[in-house]
């Protein structure tokens, strides 16, 4: 077994990140002790990493806990999920400076956290789509506990070769429709064969990547920014046409309509070029009412 600690921002909301994954069940969390349970893959390697975040009186920090899987893989892969990287004094200086001003106070230094698997976040992001939040969580649970794999109390999605051998119909017992089974069969067997290669996508610029995945049957733009939100990262990010962004600045400027999609375009542009993290506070703002 090893252990290895990393010092986060001073103002890395811990706390509230934690509480957010707990909204998905597959997620192994316990806020009380402040820990996350995440699924590292190195290799043919596979393992759930222990992540425990704390305070020291002059630092916040986080200790990993693994056991075969190399430690700096493990590191890595948490890095990328976790993104304790980036300046959130900075970014929250930003805001402070824009009508976001009040929810920048309010959820002050909450991160950005990518999904933990980016297969898993595709997945995921197709499976959600037009459906409420607790029956998306539902159908996605219901295919990681029938065609993934669980190791140390985790959770790993299943391999796109599982999902692209698969017939709609064994989906749709557990209440797919029949376009999303397909959409989520075809889109796995594009992996499978080589054809979406989802680790090389980091390196294509936000709208590559969007006319890439739009390419694909039952990919629409709102999952393709999911994607680059969730399942890359990027941290200048706006899906203008998300309810819950709408409802959220609906609420925050006080209006008894929706704003348009244009109007919420054009406000945009004060939040670059973080205005993924617009995205999330607006989103937290409707989710902590």
């Amino acid at each position: 077994m090893w252990t290895i600690y990393q010092t986060l921002p001073d103002t890395y909301n811990y706390r509230m990140m934690l509480s957010r994954l707990t909204t998905d069940p597959l997620h192994y969390v316990d806020e009380r002790l402040s820990t996350v349970k995440i699924p590292v893959t190195d290799g043919k390697v596979k393992e759930g990493v222990t992540l425990r975040f704390f305070e020291t009186k002059n630092q916040r920090k986080v200790e990993l806990t693994g056991d075969t899987l190399d430690k700096d893989a493990a590191l890595q892969q948490s890095k990328n999920i976790f993104l304790w990287d980036r300046p959130l004094q900075n970014i929250s200086a930003h805001f402070h400076e824009t009508d976001l001003k009040p929810l920048f106070e309010r959820f002050d230094g909450t991160p950005l956290v990518c999904e933990f698997e980016k297969y898993g976040c595709l997945m995921k992001t197709i499976i959600h789509q037009q459906l409420n939040m607790s029956f998306a969580y539902t159908l996605s649970t219901r295919f990681v506990q029938t065609y993934g794999e669980q190791s140390d109390g985790v959770w790993f999605y299943p391999d796109p070769e599982t999902i692209a051998a698969l017939d709609p119909s064994e989906l749709q017992t557990m209440q797919f429709s029949r376009r999303k089974a397909e959409y989520v069969i075809d889109t796995s067997k594009l992996i499978a064969e080589n054809k979406l290669d989802l680790e090389r996508l980091e390196e294509a610029e936000d709208d590559q990547v969007i006319k890439q995945l739009t390419s694909i049957r039952g990919v629409g733009p709102w999952t393709a920014e999911c994607f680059l939100l969730f399942g890359l990262g990027r941290q200048n990010l706006l899906p203008a046409g998300d309810v819950g962004i709408q409802n959220g600045l609906k609420r925050l400027w006080n209006r008894k309509e929706k704003p348009a999609i244009d109007e919420i375009k054009e406000k945009g542009k004060q939040w670059a070029p973080y205005a993924s993290y617009a995205t999330l506070y607006i989103w937290l703002s409707t989710e902590y009412t």
